[in-house]
C-alpha cells in the first residue's frame, strides 16, 4: 500500500492495537515460543532463497537477486536481534535439548554470514547497536555497565565512519540528497510539504538545483531519480513540518518513558530486549535509509512497539485493560478491519492488472495493454507509475492528445527524468515547441548525468535548425564526464562529433 494512503495508516493503527491487546492478554511463555519459531521459519526461509540462488541460479552471494540490499540488511538484522535473546533464554532454562540448540546455532550463524553479504551498512550498525544493548541487558555488575556504555558510543562512531569510507561513492550520493533535502525543509519548515509529498516533490528540486550549478561537476555524477530522504526522521521533518515533527518526538519520549516504567521479571525480561534490540536495528537503519517506509519492517516495527507497550506497570492495570476493551471500540476496530480489507482486495487486484498490462505491454500487444490500463486509470487507487506507462503505449501508438492528458496526471504522483522526456517528445510532436524545449531540460536538470537526455534535446535544436543551441549542446554531450561508459554513450557521442562538424561548416 502507499505510504501516504490512509488505508496505509489504517492497517498499522489495527494491527498495532490487534498485537497489543494480545500480547496484553495471553501468556508471555506462549506467544513468545511462537514468536520465536515464527521468526526462525522466516530466517530459513531467507537462507534456502539465499542457497537456491547461488547454486541452482548460479550466482554469487553478494549478487543474489534483492531487490534492494541495503533495506534487507535492516529487516535480516532487526530478526536476528529478535531472535537472539528469546533463543538464548530458553537455552538457560533448558527448554530446547541439545540437537534444537545446535540448529538455532547454526541458523543465526548462517544469518549472520548472508547478513555480511548484504553489505548494508545500516543492518551492520543496528545489529551492532542491538547486540550491544542485549549485553548491556545482561550485565549483571554495576561497574562493568558504565565501562561498557562509555565503551559502546566511540565503537558506534568509529563503525559509522569506517562503513562510511567504505562506499564513499554511495555516502557522497546520500549527502547530495541531504543537501537538496535541506532547501525543501528551508521552504516548508511549519507545516512541511504534505504526507507522502517527498518522493514527487524532491526530483523538482533537484531539477531547480542543477539548472543554477555546473551539471558537469563530481557531485552532478552522484545525482539520480530519488523518491527517499534515506533518513525517515529527517522525511518526517521535510513532510509534516516542526508541527509533525514535534509529534514524532513526543511519540518517541513516550516510548523511552515507557520502557524505563515497564515492571520485568526474570520470566518476562528477555521478551521485552528482543522487541527493544529489534526496534534500535529499525530506527538506526532509519538514519541512513528508509525502513519504517517498507511494509516488511513496519510491520516488524510495529510487532515490536507492540510488545513494548503491552508490558504495563502492574498486572492489575492489564486485567483493567482487557476486561474493559469497551464495545464501541470494538465495533470501530471491526468496520475499520472490513473496510481496509476490502480495500486491500481492490490494491492487490488493481497490483495484478498493472503487471499483467506491463507483460503485454513487454510482448508487443499494445492494444490489448492499453485496455488494462484504460480500466486502471478508472480506479480510485492512482499510481503514477502506472499513468506514465499508460501514456508511453499511447504515445507508441500515436494517439499524442490522450497520451498528453495522461502524462499530465503522471506527473502529480510521479516525477522522473523519463517522465518528462517522454513528455517533451509528446509536445514536439503537438509541435509545442517550447513547451517541448522546457521538459527536456527539466528532464536533464532532474539527472545531469544521462547522456541521452542531453542527446535528445540536441537533436530536438537539430530538427528545429537552432545552430547555436545544437553547437552548446552537442560541446556538452562531448565534454560530459560519463558515469558507466557504455557502447551505446560512444555512439552517441560518435553520431555528435559528425552532426557537429556539418553544424561548424
Amino acid at each position: 500500500m502507499n505510504v501516504s494512503s490512509l488505508g496505509y495508516l489504517v492497517f498499522f493503527t489495527i494491527l498495532y492495537y490487534g498485537l497489543k491487546i494480545f500480547f496484553t492478554v495471553n501468556k508471555i511463555s506462549t506467544h513468545s515460543f511462537a514468536l520465536l519459531l515464527a521468526t526462525a521459519t522466516i530466517l530459513l526461509v531467507y537462507l534456502i532463497f539465499a542457497i537456491y540462488h547461488c547454486y541452482f541460479q548460479k550466482e554469487t552471494l553478494t549478487n543474489f537477486f534483492i531487490p534492494n540490499k541495503s533495506i534487507f540488511s535492516i529487516l535480516l538484522a532487526s530478526q536476528i536481534a529478535l531472535v537472539l535473546p528469546m533463543w538464548l533464554f530458553y537455552k538457560k532454562e533448558n527448554k530446547f535439548s541439545k540437537p534444537v540448540n545446535w540448529v538455532f546455532i547454526v541458523l543465526i550463524s548462517l544469518s549472520l554470514i548472508l547478513l555480511g553479504f548484504t553489505q548494508g551498512r545500516a543492518g551492520y550498525i543496528g545489529l551492532a547497536l542491538a547486540l550491544s544493548y542485549i549485553a548491556y541487558q545482561y550485565l549483571s555488575v554495576s561497574n562493568f555497565k558504565r565501562i561498557f556504555l562509555y565503551a559502546v558510543l566511540p565503537s558506534f562512531i568509529l563503525l559509522t565512519t569506517v562503513l562510511f569510507l567504505h562506499k564513499s561513492g554511495s555516502s557522497s550520493g546520500r549527502l547530495l540528497i541531504y543537501k537538496i533535502s535541506g532547501g525543501m525543509l528551508k521552504d516548508n519548515w511549519l507545516w512541511g510539504i504534505g504526507q507522502g509529498q517527498f518522493k514527487i516533490q524532491y526530483n523538482h528540486y533537484q531539477s531547480v538545483y542543477f539548472s543554477s550549478h555546473n551539471i558537469d561537476s563530481k557531485e552532478a555524477l552522484l545525482a539520480d531519480n530519488t523518491f527517499y530522504a534515506f533518513n525517515d526522521f529527517f522525511q518526517v521533518l521535510i513532510e509534516n513540518g516542526l508541527i509533525g515533527f514535534l509529534i514524532l518526538t513526543v511519540i518517541l519520549f513516550l516510548l523511552v518513558v515507557q520502557i524505563k516504567k515497564a515492571i520485568l521479571t526474570p520470566a518476562n525480561k528477555y521478551l521485552f530486549t528482543a522487541a527493544i534490540a529489534s526496534l534500535i536495528c529499525i530506527l538506526t537503519g532509519s538514519l541512513f535509509s528508509y525502513p519504517l517506509q517498507i511494509f516488511p519492517i513496519a510491520i516488524q516495527a510495529t510487532l515490536s512497539l507492540s510488545i513494548i507497550n503491552s508490558f504495563k506497570p502492574g498486572k492489575e492495570l492489564q486485567v483493567k485493560l482487557s476486561e474493559n476493551g469497551g464495545k464501541i471500540a470494538k465495533i470501530i476496530s471491526i468496520l475499520l478491519s472490513i473496510l481496509l480489507l476490502v480495500h486491500s482486495l481492490f490494491y492487490f487486484n488493481n497490483k495484478k492488472e498493472n503487471k499483467q498490462a506491463f507483460e503485454l505491454k513487454r510482448s508487443g500487444f499494445r492494444q490489448k495493454a492499453i485496455e488494462k490500463y484504460k480500466n486502471l486509470n478508472d480506479s480510485y487507487i492512482q499510481d503514477g507509475s502506472m499513468f506514465y506507462l499508460y501514456a508511453q503505449e499511447l504515445y507508441s501508438t500515436n494517439q499524442l492528445t490522450k497520451a498528453q492528458e495522461i502524462l499530465s496526471k503522471a506527473k502529480k504522483l510521479y516525477c522522473t527524468n523519463e517522465v518528462y522526456k517522454l513528455s517533451a517528445r509528446i509536445e514536439n510532436e503537438l509541435q509545442n515547441y517550447l513547451q517541448a524545449e522546457a521538459d527536456y531540460k527539466k528532464a536533464i536538470y532532474i539527472v545531469p548525468n544521462r547522456m541521452t537526455s542531453r542527446n535528445e534535446l540536441f537533436e530536438h535544436y537539430l530538427g528545429r535548425k537552432d545552430t547555436v543551441h545544437a553547437i552548446y549542446w552537442a560541446n556538452s554531450i562531448l565534454n560530459m564526464p560519463i558515469k558507466v561508459p557504455s557502447q551505446k554513450t560512444k555512439n552517441i557521442q560518435q553520431r555528435t562529433k559528425e552532426a557537429l562538424v556539418q553544424l561548424n561548416k
